[in-house]
């Protein structure tokens, strides 16, 4: 059978950071066989770098006329696109081009003609989701540098306190916008309990690390980790992580470690994953918050070993570890037309 033509477009959004990028080079090197290019847009020069390292087909655009000529030459069986909401007017320059049109977490008005929408950062209606969207946990897809990781902690199971001071991890990724890396470790300083704190900062973080580093050394036992993997790095060691509630979480429960999320802005605060139905405590908008919330999170899950263990069983439970082959069976089912999309 003739291979299919998969093109990926990936468009950097400032508020869903990296990951989309990731998910794209995860499951596009799943899908080898096939003939797959990605189309990238971003600004990102370290970014681009590292996508040129992957050994897959990468062209980079500025504009979407670029791009409607190159789909036209091309003559793809999918498409997918990943990163920046989108408008109608760009999904109708390119659909007389493709067959069939798959986005990741789209929230612009340009889902409503595509063919199937995978959707990770569901909100809490998506049980009512349209015919052609489809909402859950499995929409997101691991990177091995996470799985392996992952796999790492999965094999040692318990859920008590790993040293002799808890290890509390705090990792604001995609930008941390509003600087809730400052203001959890602010928080966390107050605690006038022994703890061991490290703080994770990746290559997105923005804001001056020198009066975090300054802090840090107000209270023993309490690190920074500047590394673009900081959080992977460090998740093995992790008693709790505080985080984001983006795409963060999803690293978390793929190990299953007890979490706390905050949202680093309002569209947080719509994505339903981070509940406690999945295992997480989630505190509400970032820049909202209270030292005695935070603080009454972290005692919750330090000082109850129950409390801890359902945490990292909810998490398990989800299986985020098997979602790249239902990821990867589900995309060459729309690529090779196997399946009418409103009844996957």
């Amino acid at each position: 059978m003739q291979k299919r033509k998969i093109i990926w477009i990936i468009e950097h959004c400032d508020i869903k950071g990296i990951y989309p990028f990731e998910r794209a080079v995860t499951l596009a090197n799943l899908l080898q066989d096939e003939n797959v290019f990605l189309f990238i847009k971003t600004a990102n020069r370290q970014l681009i770098d590292k996508l040129a390292q992957t050994g897959l087909n990468i062209v980079l655009f500025e504009r979407y006329t670029e791009l409607k000529k190159k789909v036209r030459e091309l003559e793809p069986h999918l498409i997918i696109h990943e990163g920046k909401d989108t408008q109608l007017e760009q999904i109708e320059m390119i659909k007389p081009y493709c067959s069939t049109i798959v986005h990741f977490d789209d929230f612009g008005v340009g889902a409503q003609l595509i063919d199937c929408h995978l959707v990770a950062l569901f909100g809490d209606s998506h049980d009512e989701t349209l015919t052609h969207e489809l909402a859950g946990s499995y929409a997101f897809a691991v990177p091995p540098n996470l799985e392996k990781v992952a796999q790492q902690i999965l094999e040692t199971p318990d859920s008590s306190i790993k040293g002799s001071l808890p290890h509390i991890v705090v990792a604001f990724e995609d930008g941390d916008s509003n600087n809730l890396t400052y203001r959890t470790l602010r928080h966390l300083t107050q605690l006038h309990i022994p703890l061991k704190i490290s703080v994770a900062i990746d290559d997105e973080y923005k804001h001056d690390i020198d009066s975090l580093k300054m802090m840090a050394l107000s209270r023993k036992n309490t690190e920074i980790i500047q590394k673009s993997d900081a959080l992977l790095q460090l998740m093995p060691e992790a008693d709790l992580i505080i985080c984001n509630a983006n795409y963060t979480p999803y690293k978390v429960a793929a190990a299953g470690i007890p979490c706390i999320t905050t949202a680093q802005h309002e569209n947080e605060l719509n994505y339903a994953f981070t509940r406690e139905m999945n295992g997480f405590i989630h505190i509400g908008l970032g820049r909202k918050m209270k030292q005695s919330i935070i603080q009454n999170a972290v005692m919750e899950l330090l000082l109850h070993e129950q409390r801890r263990e359902r945490a990292v069983r909810k998490q398990r439970a989800l299986e985020i570890l098997t979602n790249n082959e239902i990821l990867k069976n589900l995309l060459l089912d729309l690529a090779y037309s196997r399946h009418n999309i409103a009844q996957i």
